[in-house]
């Protein structure tokens, strides 16, 4: 099979290598569709060391495709049948995963993060962090999930109802499936950030409301606070330090703020206890079928965000795009890595 391999920090090649046999409890799927987002491009970069300790390394976490080959002991899916994967494994059977928390898997087994790679023709994946796509869901939609699958567990830890109102601070990829996702579960929308086109973007996905700023680090919060616009709900969605910062000053008192990774917190315990803050870390989810669902339903467009594409030979056109200044002006990215027009959606 083929496969896309960094051997260096933005240095990604196609080669060759064997088609894996899918274990016990595990899945050989048929790539069609990988749409790269944040943490690709810092694994693409590999600043700092933080992403790749050893080269050659695949990449890609957020896909679709199609079942090619069931291990042993696999029964919820079978050939043919269209899937996407969540980024997070998890054993299906501990306290949390019973109670649909699979995120939080308690099991020591899956205490350490392993992504899976996607940027290939066939990737091997856990059986258990597969979903069947429905018949109206395109492929590439079904390659954009980690968004919005971060946002419902975010909204629905923070208890927002239809009606009320968040700020998505952010209008990268994460933001940008946010947004759109805010605005199909009847949520007002502000968007807080980018220096491009992306602040269009962040309007066709569906805010009411964007401030975009006019470079990167800029502080936007003062200005917003100068004009009383603080915020009850916030989303931050670029993990960066400028990003956790300015929603820690536009919290309102009594506020809630949904945390998707980042650095330290430009925060004590007292600036919480002073403002009553609740903070809420948000591990991505276990929503995926929902958020199929709000697809497949008409409610949940995510495909208005793709920006451009490209075929498989060119991913590392596309991450080399994503990690460079270009990236302000462009949505959603998608790698098209099988025919999908012409796929066969069901076994021969």
């Amino acid at each position: 099979m083929r496969s896309a391999q960094l051997f260096a920090p933005e240095d990604l090649r196609i080669v060759e290598m064997p088609t894996p046999e899918p274990e016990a409890g595990q899945v050989l799927v048929r790539v069609m569709a990988y749409s790269p987002y944040g943490t690709d491009v810092g694994t693409y970069l590999n600043k700092g060391g933080r992403y790749v300790s050893e080269y050659p390394i695949g990449i890609g976490a957020d896909f679709s495709g199609i079942v090619e080959k069931c291990g042993p002991g696999v029964d919820d899916v079978q050939r043919g049948d269209r899937v996407s994967a969540l980024a997070l494994d998890h054993c299906g059977t501990c306290a949390n995963c019973s109670n649909g928390r699979t995120n939080l898997c308690l099991d020591p087994e899956f205490q350490t993060f392993v992504r899976q790679t996607a940027c290939e023709e066939f990737t091997l994946v856990s059986a258990c962090k597969l979903a069947r796509l429905p018949d109206v869901v395109s492929f590439e939609e079904a390659a954009m999930l980690a968004g919005p699958v971060d946002a419902l567990n975010a909204f629905e830890q923070m208890g927002l109802k239809a009606g009320d109102e968040v700020t998505i601070l952010g209008v990268g990829a994460m933001g940008l499936g946010a947004i759109a996702t805010a605005k199909a579960l009847e949520l007002r929308t502000i968007a807080v950030g980018g220096s491009g086109k992306r602040a269009e973007l962040a309007r066709r996905m569906g805010a009411d409301e964007v401030h975009p700023i006019p470079h990167h680090g800029y502080d936007l919060a003062a200005d917003l606070l100068a004009n009383d616009k603080s915020a009850a709900a916030i989303l931050e969605t670029t993990a960066s330090a400028w990003g956790i910062e300015q929603s820690f000053k536009l919290a309102s008192p009594g506020g809630a703020i949904a945390l998707t990774g980042g650095p330290d917190l430009p925060a004590t315990a007292w600036t919480l206890v002073e403002r009553e803050l609740r903070l809420f870390g948000v591990k991505g989810g276990a929503g995926q079928a929902q958020i199929l669902s709000l697809i497949a339903e008409g409610k949940l467009d995510l495909a208005s965000g793709i920006s451009r594409r490209f075929d498989f030979e060119e991913a590392n056109d596309a991450l080399a795009l994503l990690a460079s200044e270009e990236a302000r002006d462009v949505g959603r990215v998608i790698i098209r890595i099988g025919d999908y027009e012409n796929a066969k959606e069901t076994p021969s």
